[in-house]
């Protein structure tokens, strides 16, 4: 990546204001971001997941993308293994698709499909895909901040299995949160999505120094030239 030196001479994360251009809401900022910070990727998958830091031995992006040979049409889903025998696959959804419900079975069903030809069935890794989005995606739905879908019996309701599941976080219904929800870190982290200026990210990452890593990460790809080329070429893609 090129950095404007002059720019960024003048201008620190510390010092900069107004709107940021670039934020976590840009799929591609968001999955270079979480890859370069590990405490931040943790803290979002300890939220998500409902689960200590402590519980997280080894957490691996098995996508990572390289900036200087990302094409317009990379995935930008994140895809991880946690500690070994689980998958998950997080993405953000900020535009509108009618065929997201289809898609999201799809991208599931092929991370469920973890074992090879030769292997036995029980090293299947339990898999969830989470969607972050802003979106309305499943029509007539209730509205929920974190809802979770997963294979039931339609008469007793049954658990079928806990080993493959969608979770939808939903932004703009942070005033359904539940207590759970709160207490897991949700709603903080559906606040950082949020953040459009450089004041109100700041003022969450206040005395949080793996959020204040994401935001010098955020800086760093606002202002590079080379990097900027790259965000914008993706979000006129999307």
């Amino acid at each position: 990546m090129s950095n404007s030196k002059e720019t960024t001479q003048k201008l620190t994360y510390e010092t900069a204001t107004g709107e940021i251009e670039f934020t976590l809401m840009s799929d591609m900022m968001f999955h270079y971001v979480m890859q370069r910070s590990e405490k931040a990727l943790t803290g979002l998958v300890c939220a998500l997941k409902g689960i200590s830091p402590s519980d997280v031995k080894e957490l691996l992006v098995t996508n990572p993308i390289d900036l200087n040979s990302t094409g317009k049409e990379t995935i930008m889903d994140i895809k991880l293994t946690l500690n070994d025998n689980e998958i998950l696959n997080i993405e953000l959804q900020v535009y509108p698709d009618k065929y997201w419900i289809s898609r999201s079975i799809l991208y599931l069903c092929r991370a469920y499909d973890n074992i090879g030809k030769s292997e036995n069935y029980s090293s299947i890794k339990s898999t969830t895909l989470f969607c972050i989005t802003d979106q309305e995606l499943i029509k007539g739905a209730e509205e929920e901040f974190y809802a979770k879908y997963r294979l039931t019996n339609i008469k007793s309701h049954s658990l079928y299995t806990d080993k493959f599941g969608i979770n939808v976080l939903q932004l703009n219904h942070t005033d359904k949160a539940t207590k759970e929800d709160i207490d897991n870190n949700l709603v903080y982290w559906a606040e950082l999505f949020k953040a459009t200026t450089w004041e109100e990210f700041k003022a969450l990452a206040k005395n949080h120094p793996d959020i204040e890593e994401v935001g010098t990460l955020i800086f760093e790809l606002n202002y590079d030239n080379q990097a900027k080329e790259i965000l914008e070429g993706q979000r006129r893609y999307r």
